[in-house]
């Protein structure tokens, strides 16, 4: 069994998203994506209602995002839609095509942050939730589910 190897800036490496679709339940160290370097209007727009500028910022996965997507959410979680390696792929259509787009804090544990859930209605509701990194200047994946109905609590 391959043992996760602690962070190391050096080793970050990025890599094609299909690319990291496919690591998706292996083990990897700290790769990412990025997948779109262009911030929309109305995205920038509700931010700076929140008085964040994105000017510069970039959408970016990496495998610490798919991977608790992965476990929360996937194949092997308790989840009653499951996500496949289809709806990661949708991640780029869902950003730039959204239903609704809203922001919101987000509480761990260890911090709180300001997230961005973005909703879109493609046979299921589907919902993607970036985490807006201001020291990194990126949208970063933060997680990906889906329900068959409107209301994600269910």
């Amino acid at each position: 069994m391959n043992e996760k190897k602690p962070y190391n800036k050096e080793r970050q490496t990025k890599i094609s998203f299909s690319e990291l679709v496919e690591l998706i339940g292996t083990t990897c160290d700290y790769k990412f994506c990025i997948v779109d370097d262009n911030i929309d209007d109305e995205l920038m727009k509700l931010a700076a209602k929140h008085g964040i500028d994105l000017t510069g910022y970039k959408h970016v996965i990496e495998t610490s995002g798919v991977q608790h997507s992965e476990k929360r959410h996937g194949r092997s979680s308790n989840d009653r839609t499951p996500l496949t390696l289809e709806d990661y792929l949708l991640v780029p259509y869902i950003i730039k095509n959204r239903d609704k787009l809203s922001i919101s804090t987000s509480k761990t544990r260890q911090r709180e942050s300001t997230v961005l859930v973005y909703e879109k209605q493609i046979g299921l509701s589907f919902y993607y939730v970036e985490e807006i990194r201001v020291g990194k200047k990126s949208l970063a994946f933060q997680t990906l589910y889906k329900r068959t109905s409107k209301n994600p609590s269910e």
